[in-house]
């Protein structure tokens, strides 16, 4: 598949696929497909597919390599441009591209110089220099903007949030295209997320099948494009017991229901996130504080979050302050000891006030006897539903501040309630690229109907997944 979408995307027929194959992910058959490239391609596929080492980064190298650039000027550097979801994949995918690089005798004597953090420049044949850069999605397409560009890669676009926030995939997409020369090619390659949410989405609905103006190929699972991975099977089976949805998603690349929707409001989520607020704010004598954590100590995080509740003029209802949240992560074969993590989550909630930290069932033996020993207890927590309903009112209530983090309001935009089969709503949190699977998010909520009394407004049928 890896083969067949990069002859499909400059106009070759494929000849590593068959024309059930292609029906399967290109909508049609072999002699269907576009016999002339297409300006923009996208690709919808699983992870751990190798869509930025196989796809973006080689195409990235290629288009360095060979499109024609006959009005640039002497000196004058032109740019393909990898933009992903986060600095972190971003500089990833240059290292693929060093790699590819380093391993033709050809390209790497084009070098001109040592690669750096995020670029890396080469001299072509023809004399014109051309620099693989590498951006994070930035506010208003910022990453895409005053380049001269052979190519632009949008990698996992589905999940393009700027430094505020907001979801940002359509102006990069604007900032990148017009600025791309004649034969080179911006593609779009992503995880799915919301089935018809996003750029990605909008030109896979459009064109899949006909090609008309994009190459579209759709719901290529981690296996199509890498056979080689999770040989025993293993990975993918327990993923699939523990989270079929994420499952779904991940593995055989099929978005969320087009009737998905964030739980919490954008526009909620990013009113409470003040930059005057410090990250900790220190315990103050007599303040109320409500505290939730979050237990895990093996493949999730261990998370603690502390609520303070202000109290405004009588009759008015009271606001909350995050004034303090903390994660403790697992390393690979490392896992925390909930003893000792729970002991330090308590040395730093006590001198907030309380003795009592809201935790739900998982670990809740190891967390209770933890606490004893620390002079504090465990409470139990609410039903997910409630503490997250409780959560959204006081959001959406704008009654909730707290100081700039990006992986809180990251996993804060990632909740989604999915409709169910016969009424009701599913509550989700899938798995972020990171592996985070909303462990900041669960505190917080229970953080919050800690602080607000547990008072709370219950919907008639829904459930959480985590």
């Amino acid at each position: 598949m890896v083969a067949a979408i990069a002859s499909a995307a400059d106009g070759l027929r494929p000849d590593s696929i068959d024309d059930a194959t292609s029906a399967r992910y290109f909508g049609c058959g072999l002699d269907g497909l576009p016999r002339a490239p297409r300006r923009t391609v996208a690709v919808q596929a699983g992870g751990r597919g190798g869509k930025t080492s196989r796809l973006l980064a080689p195409k990235a190298v290629h288009a360095a390599w060979t499109v024609p650039l006959p009005t640039l000027e002497p000196e004058e550097h032109a740019v393909a441009l990898i933009v992903s979801s986060d600095l972190v994949f971003a500089r990833q995918a240059l290292s693929f591209c060093v790699g590819h690089i380093r391993k033709s005798p050809v390209l790497r004597s084009a070098l001109v110089g040592e690669p750096g953090a995020d670029s890396l420049t080469l001299r072509r044949p023809d004399g014109k220099l051309v620099d693989i850069r590498v951006r994070a999605a930035g506010a208003k397409g910022k990453g895409g903007r005053a380049f001269t560009l052979v190519f632009a890669g949008l990698d996992e676009a589905c999940f393009f949030f700027d430094d505020s926030g907001v979801v940002n995939d359509r102006e990069i997409y604007r900032a990148c295209s017009p600025r791309i020369v004649p034969g080179g090619q911006l593609w779009m390659v992503s995880t799915p997320w919301v089935e018809g949410v996003g750029i990605l989405e909008e030109e896979l609905a459009a064109n899949w099948s006909n090609h008309t103006e994009t190459l579209a190929v759709r719901g290529v699972g981690t296996k199509a494009l890498n056979p080689t991975w999770d040989p025993t099977g293993e990975i993918e089976a327990k993923e699939r017991r523990n989270d079929p949805d994420n499952a779904a998603r991940e593995i055989d690349a099929v978005p969320l229901t087009a009737g998905s929707s964030q739980f919490f409001s954008r526009e909620a989520v990013e009113a409470c996130f003040r930059d005057d607020l410090p990250q900790i704010t220190p315990p103050r004598p007599g303040a109320q504080c409500g505290v939730g954590g979050d237990a895990g100590f093996t493949k999730n995080s261990s998370a603690l979050a502390i609520v303070e509740r202000i109290d405004g003029a009588k009759g008015s209802a009271p606001r909350f302050r995050l004034v303090r949240i903390e994660e403790r992560k697992p390393l690979p074969g490392l896992p925390l000891q909930p003893e000792a993590v729970t002991q330090e989550f308590a040395s730093i909630f006590v001198p907030y006030g309380t003795r009592e930290l809201v935790v739900d069932s998982h670990e809740i033996t190891k967390v209770r006897s933890a606490l004893t020993a620390k002079g504090c207890s465990a409470v139990n927590a609410p039903t997910p539903t409630e503490a997250f309903v409780a959560a959204r009112n006081i959001l959406h209530e704008g009654r909730f501040e707290a100081p700039p983090n990006a992986r809180l309001r990251a996993q804060l935009r990632a909740v989604v309630a999915k409709p169910m089969p016969g009424g009701g709503v599913q509550i989700r949190s899938p798995r972020a690229a990171d592996g985070s699977h909303g462990d900041l998010v669960s505190a917080l909520v229970l953080a919050l109907w800690k602080a607000s009394g547990g008072a709370t407004s219950k919907p008639s049928s829904a459930s959480l997944s985590f």
